[in-house]
């Protein structure tokens, strides 16, 4: 019988050939997204010696929490801007969607308009 080599089945030992290897733009660093996927749920909220010391991490029990916390803070984020009239310019991730649902409601109970929003989507 032959050796048996173990490899590590992750992203970095397996994309090579596959369809996703020229599937993520040019400057993303996949080794780095592999080691945070890789940090154990035990220590994923101990802080690291890069982050800023003003970054507070929030727990999220749910998807539906998550929305609603998004939500709140993409809308304060918007209402700031209006209220030091500021254009504000926003990337926004493609999802999840529900907390644009929750920014929109927000926005709407405060009486914030938005034409000083614009967004690179």
């Amino acid at each position: 019988m032959g050796r048996i080599i173990a490899m590590a089945v992750n992203l970095m030992n397996t994309i090579k050939g596959s369809l996703l290897e020229d599937f993520f733009p040019e400057g993303w660093d996949l080794e780095m997204w592999d080691k945070c996927a890789a940090v154990s749920p035990k220590n994923f909220a101990k802080p690291e010696r890069w982050w800023s010391k003003k970054f507070q991490l929030v727990s999220c029990p749910s998807l539906g929490d998550f929305d609603t916390m998004m939500g709140h803070e993409i809308a304060t984020e918007i209402r700031n801007a209006r209220d030091a009239k500021k254009q504000l310019i926003l990337i926004l991730p493609v999802g999840p969607m529900g907390m644009y649902k929750w920014a929109g409601f927000f926005l709407k109970e405060w009486g914030v308009k938005c034409n000083h929003v614009h967004g690179f989507n």
